[in-house]
């Protein structure tokens, strides 16, 4: 945090990933990390801290801490909602951004659901297949509600979030008796999801969220196929949601059927 730019600190989004790894993140992108691990031949446990992205992840020495300090002085000057289209900093993971825009007005622009209650890149697990669905909260019924995002237009919006939906639909229904014999409990909360809410036994609600202008003319033909069982809601965001996230317009299944 003392390599950032001064004054920029209030711009970090700082989320736990795992047991052992929280991230700092500006505007979605990951830019460092901190690891807390075994020693190397110690029983000793110590934090390690890295900075970059995939292939480019380095741990932060003292060596390397000039360079650490200018890249973050170039993303923090790069990736800021008034910045350069052209920047290849800015360009970079925009889901990921607009899903973080999302996490931190959730309560403002969706009332309904509980923005105290979310979860980001939850595995979706069925059939052995592995699936990473972007957000996943109750409403205040206490009903799942998928989100899926999408910053660009893609025809496969609806098609991808329903392979979700049914995932989600599937491990709600794999319910078990609570500690005491208290009611079934889902496998979500026998993963440790939604701790001190009770998850309705209700089809999961599915959300899809994307710019105005971004939206494929084909997504809601689609959508208008689903089911009956899959209640739907289409949500278009502002064209500027990097500066101000607002909802242009919302269609719901059943709407003109």
């Amino acid at each position: 945090m003392a390599l950032v730019p001064d004054g920029a600190r209030d711009r970090i989004e700082v989320r736990a990933s795992s047991a052992t790894v929280v991230g700092l993140l500006l505007h979605g992108l990951e830019f460092a990390r901190v690891r807390h691990g075994a020693a190397a031949q110690s029983f000793a446990r110590e934090d390690e801290v890295s900075f970059g992205a995939g292939a480019n992840e380095t741990p932060l020495t003292e060596e390397n801490e000039a360079l650490c300090r200018e890249l973050c002085a170039r993303l923090f000057s790069s990736r800021y909602p008034d910045g350069s289209h052209n920047d290849p900093l800015f360009r970079m993971h925009p889901e990921h951004w607009l899903e973080s825009r999302l996490r931190s007005g959730l309560a403002e622009l969706l009332p309904g659901l509980r923005g105290d209650l979310l979860y980001t890149q939850v595995p979706a697990i069925s059939r052995g297949d592995r699936g990473l669905l972007d957000l996943l909260t109750l409403d205040r019924n206490g009903r799942l509600v998928v989100i899926e995002l999408k910053a660009d237009e893609d025809l496969h919006l609806p098609l991808q979030a329903l392979d979700y939906w049914i995932r989600v639909r599937a491990l709600n229904d794999d319910r078990q008796a609570g500690a005491g014999g208290s009611r079934p409990v889902s496998a979500f909360e026998r993963q440790g999801y939604f701790d001190g809410a009770e998850v309705s036994q209700l089809p999961p609600r599915l959300l899809l969220a994307a710019p105005a202008l971004r939206i494929h003319p084909a997504n809601e033909i689609v959508l208008r196929y689903f089911s009956p069982q899959v209640e739907w809601e289409l949500i278009a965001v502002s064209e500027h949601w990097r500066r101000e996230l607002s909802v242009i317009f919302r269609k719901r299944s059943g709407d003109g059927r």
